[in-house]
């Protein structure tokens, strides 16, 4: 189903976005905000990258590796450089030398999270939201309606 680390992102963007109601901003700021800082922690409970699809912090690490280590060089010609003696002359002119394609694969791990935790995660945060705007005078704004 998940690991312990997807629960635990999305745990804490609900808690990050439920704490996003302490902050100094009027209650559409608060909830933009509160959404915002939700997606992005669900992205990275998804996000996989690499071409063997590995988490976040897995990818960095090894980048991070990888740029700190030391670089091992080989002192070598090209094979086509040591040969002595003329050159075989064709007619066909040589291939354009063209950069290599960099491909860096993203992908969202939906197979694995699933999305009910999503779901769950989304419709907590929506209904402490709620709350909030009920006891914040949201009462007396739906009591409007059914007052006949």
């Amino acid at each position: 189903m998940f690991n312990d680390r997807d629960l635990g992102l999305l745990g804490a963007g609900a808690l990050a976005a439920v704490l996003c109601l302490f902050l100094p901003f009027s209650f559409a700021g608060k909830v933009v905000t509160g959404f915002v800082v939700l997606v992005v922690f669900m992205v990275g409970a998804l996000l996989r990258l690499g071409p063997d699809r590995v988490p976040l912090e897995t990818w960095l690490t090894r980048k991070a590796r990888f740029a700190w280590g030391t670089r091992k060089f080989v002192n070598q010609r090209e094979p086509s450089s040591l040969q002595t003696g003329p050159q075989p002359v064709s007619d066909a002119p040589a291939p354009a030398r063209t950069a290599p394609t960099d491909f860096r694969p993203v992908d969202l791990a939906w197979e694995d999270v699933g999305i009910y935790p999503l779901v769950t995660a989304f419709l907590a945060v929506v209904g402490i939201y709620f709350s909030f705007w009920l006891a914040q005078g949201g009462a007396d704004q739906i009591s409007i309606y059914f007052r006949w």
